[in-house]
């Protein structure tokens, strides 16, 4: 019984014993473990970094879902969205010797220099939105109404010279086309009056030349109106109401669309208010109840066509006092000092208004179904009614409220740059010259930078395929010399003459040309270059 009993403590013994290895052991190894993590992370080679691709965020989480969409929209405008490259050919006329002020005379005797360019090429850049598949783009006007070339460039990297269709001053908004072999991929245009302040907004364009670039904002206001704009550069915005947005909108942008969440375009961005000329998140776009009527009317008869009353408006503000004695209940409205004829001469009887009854001192209160209570709120709803369309005006008569129907006449201007429109016939586009000018280089600059020979670029024609290639005259502060035609040695003026007559009409002359610049401290920079273009 005893044996029994010790036996049975020595097994607890044994068995308590091995437990307190077991959890020794355990704790060992849980330590060592922990040491050997930290050492090896801190150790060469384990300490890299790595991208974590298997991370899960929550279920229904507002920002990854936002995102979502934001790429969504995004990658779905893209395509439709392109860069505008234009190029105006300004003419410097110069002035005869007399004619002006005796000082001016003297300082161009003496300072100007006579082999001053007298013309140069102006480059400019912008946005635009394919809307058809046959190549029809939406642009402002701004971008395009000087341009003598005008280069668009897609999403996928192809490029097109594109033709001006017609385009609006007073909208700000321009029709251009772009010919190719393939139906274009094109955006949908949403409705801007459905479009609310605090409504998540995406600009695309080109701002500062740098393509394809998407910026996320909200609209900040809808309906924004600048009724004392009297700058020739503001005109426009007499006859706009804009959508205002915060997203970042910055030079090259122009043109671009404004794109609600849906992949709509609801806006065509216009101008910025900023005193830096860069973003202060103040945008404003053309809303697409604009745009759409001006690209319409563009298409359709190719001319943008806005209503005129024939009344003068009293711009100062309608005061509580003036609403209480002409008897407006409604508080505000339009007060019409005069009446005007279709030529502009002032008139009770020829203009639109005159003919329907309106007379001085009537206040108007609604035009067409819609309440004005300002003059932008008329100035808008005239502007945009057809001419030739009757539309009923309600008016406020000394306290009596009386309804005219009155026909809508065209709104004409005598400046025709105001009047709005412009568009460009289907002329044939003149053929572009070479536009080199060459000699044969100096021997002391063949000394100077160690070269046996080439042909020395003298000046290159703005607007020619030689300015297009990127040759520079000695104009430009240095000179650029070429050494080699499609692997043929220059040698002189006479090899490159040769070379070029004896290409047939479309081959290319692939160019290797040196410019040589004359840096800091007098030495000389030599830098190579290869260009091409195609013999006209």
């Amino acid at each position: 019984m005893s044996n029994e009993m010790g036996e049975s403590r020595n097994r607890k013994k044994k068995l308590v014993s091995f437990l307190m290895v077991f959890f020794v052991l355990s704790v060992g190894i849980g330590i060592g473990t922990i040491i050997s993590y930290r050492v090896d992370a801190g150790g060469p080679g384990d300490s890299r970094l790595k991208i974590q691709t298997d991370s899960r965020l929550p279920s229904g989480n507002a920002a990854l879902a936002l995102s979502l969409a934001f790429e969504e929209v995004s990658r779905t405008l893209e395509p439709t969205v392109v860069n505008i490259n234009t190029e105006e050919v300004v003419r410097i006329s110069r002035r005869a010797p007399g004619s002006g002020d005796p000082m001016e005379d003297l300082f161009d005797r003496f300072f100007q220099m006579p082999n001053a360019p007298q013309q140069f090429t102006r480059r400019s850049l912008g946005s635009g939105v394919i809307v058809d598949p046959k190549g029809y783009i939406i642009t402002n006007s701004h971008v395009v109404e000087s341009a003598t070339k005008i280069k668009v460039s897609t999403h996928s990297g192809e490029e097109y010279l594109a033709r001006i269709i017609a385009a609006d001053n007073l909208s700000d908004i321009a029709v251009i086309k772009i010919e190719g072999n393939r139906q274009f991929p094109y955006a949908r245009v949403g409705d801007s009056k459905a479009m609310k302040v605090g409504d998540w907004v995406i600009a695309i364009g080109s701002p500062f030349g740098l393509e394809q670039t998407v910026t996320a904002g909200i609209i900040s206001a809808t309906g924004r109106v600048f009724p004392d704009a009297i700058s020739a550069e503001m005109r426009s915005t007499l006859f706009n109401d804009y959508l205002q947005t915060d997203a970042a909108i910055n030079p090259g942008n122009s043109g671009g669309p404004l794109v609600n969440m849906k992949g709509e375009v609801v806006g065509i961005n216009s101008f910025i208010s900023t005193a830096t000329r860069s973003s202060a998140g103040v945008g404003f776009a053309v809303p697409s109840h604009i745009f759409v009527n001006v690209y319409n009317q563009i298409i359709d008869k190719g001319k943008v066509s806005r209503g005129w009353l024939g009344v003068n408006m009293n711009t100062l503000p309608f005061t509580p006092a003036m609403a209480s004695y002409f008897g407006v209940k409604q508080g505000g409205g339009v007060l019409i000092t005069g009446l005007s004829a279709e030529d502009g001469s002032p008139s009770d009887t020829a203009g639109p208004a005159a003919k329907a009854g309106i007379k001085p001192e009537d206040v108007i209160v609604e035009f067409g179904g819609k309440k004005i209570l300002s003059v932008q709120d008329l100035r808008l709803a005239v502007a945009n009614t057809p001419p030739g369309q009757k539309a009923k005006v309600k008016v406020v008569r000394f306290s009596d409220e009386k309804v005219f129907e009155v026909t809508v006449a065209e709104r004409m201007l005598e400046n025709p740059a105001e009047q709005g429109t412009f568009s460009f016939e289907e002329t044939p586009e003149p053929k572009q010259e070479i536009g080199l000018r060459f000699d044969n280089v100096p021997r002391d600059v063949l000394q100077e930078i160690n070269l046996q020979g080439g042909a020395l670029v003298l000046s290159v024609q703005p607007g020619s395929l030689a300015e297009d290639a990127g040759l520079q005259g000695q104009d430009r502060g240095g000179y650029d010399i070429i050494v080699l035609v499609n692997g043929r040695k220059i040698m002189n003026a006479q090899d490159l003459l040769d070379l070029v007559k004896n290409l047939r009409s479309g081959e290319h002359a692939v160019t290797k040309f040196l410019r040589v610049v004359r840096g800091a401290n007098r030495r000389i920079d030599t830098l190579t270059y290869y260009t091409s273009f195609a013999k006209p």
